[in-house]
């Protein structure tokens, strides 16, 4: 890890509280009345109707009832010893309380209400996450700004500060996700709750410590930018993504990354696949790209990045693992889309 953010860039947290999952036993690939109640009757009909569904190799049918299950609030997972039944996190928007996330509203299509929405994701990192967002409030000033912090089922002191710091400053507005979900399920929740004409994603252990709204502002105006932000990453292969010091790039790393949010309509929100943050971003920055945009750097951001505390926890083992998961995902996704990268500069 070094003084720049790689592979550090990739490093926040992914806390996982323990959820409350029931456990149903198979009897010829058969979802049976478990022993512990919480899952109602109907939806253990519509899992049991799966199981022979899918033990009949109608897999599109199965995946519709599956489909149902969630829209209901509930998550099914599916292993050789039986199926798993689990009760999704609900989800609070400004007060308003939706089963799951799934459920939250998009605001994608309604007119901007401001200039940038400063998107932060939190899970028990109450220290820096304040002073992330501390320093946005202090810099807006002179702008059309609101901050959309997602707190991602934290269990430190960041949600009764947060709604303290509300009823100050009716900038901020809160998202409250009752247990962690995955790191790009959480942006999503944030991303369709932003009013914004520019959405702005921060990593919490960024501090502005100057205006970045105004550069952000200038460069997103031009119509050929579809993303911009404070690192950019080249690559030849899709295999290996470099920090560099040009201007034109193939992604704008996550940890502060800003992007029209009209853009959102075509490239679509975060790949929810990514549970964890590892090429995430740089997932959404190819999206960006096929929509015949490019990505470019704003020089000069007044930013400090601190260490990333969020990852701390992980293993190297671990973060190998899941950087190597998601490094796939990508491979799978754009691997053969050379076309999208960046033409190199004629010597």
């Amino acid at each position: 890890m070094n003084d720049r953010g790689f592979p550090a860039r990739f490093s926040v947290n992914r806390h996982v509280a323990a959820r409350p999952v029931l456990v149903y036993r198979r009897v010829k690939q058969m979802t049976v009345q478990p022993s512990r109640t919480g899952i109602p009757a109907d939806i253990l009909a519509l899992s049991h109707e799966r199981d022979e569904l899918r033990r009949k190799g109608k897999y599109d049918r199965a995946d519709d009832l599956k489909r149902q299950i969630e829209e209901a609030g509930y998550g099914i997972k599916d292993n050789p010893h039986g199926a798993h039944l689990i009760i999704l996190p609900s989800v609070e928007v400004d007060g308003t309380v939706y089963r799951t996330t799934r459920q939250v509203p998009s605001l994608l299509d309604e007119a901007d209400s401001c200039a940038f929405s400063v998107n932060i994701l939190a899970c028990d990192s109450f220290e820096e996450t304040k002073r992330c967002v501390e320093s946005v409030a202090r810099f807006a000033d002179g702008h059309a700004v609101e901050i959309v912090l997602v707190d991602n089922g934290s269990q430190d002191e960041l949600n009764s500060w947060a709604k303290v710091m509300q009823r100050d400053d009716q900038r901020l507005r809160l998202v409250t996700v009752a247990r962690p979900v995955g790191e790009a399920e959480a942006r999503n929740v944030g991303l369709k709750s932003s009013r914004g004409q520019y959405v702005l994603l921060l990593d919490s252990s960024v501090e502005l410590t100057g205006d970045v709204f105004a550069p952000l502002g200038e460069v997103l105006s031009d119509s050929d930018v579809g993303i911009t932000g404070l690192r950019g990453l080249l690559t030849e292969d899709m295999r290996h993504f470099e920090e560099t010091n040009e201007q034109e790039v193939e992604a704008i790393a996550g940890l502060c990354m800003a992007f029209k949010r009209t853009l959102l309509r075509r490239a679509g929100l975060f790949d929810e696949r990514y549970r964890f943050p590892y090429y995430m971003d740089i997932d959404f920055n190819f999206a960006v790209r096929d929509c015949g945009k490019i990505a470019v750097v704003t020089p000069g951001l007044p930013v400090e990045c601190h260490p990333q505390l969020q990852n701390a926890k992980l293993s190297d083992a671990e973060r190998t693992r899941l950087t190597r998961r998601n490094f796939y995902r990508f491979l799978d996704k754009w691997g053969h889309r050379d076309d999208l990268l960046r033409q190199s500069p004629q010597p």
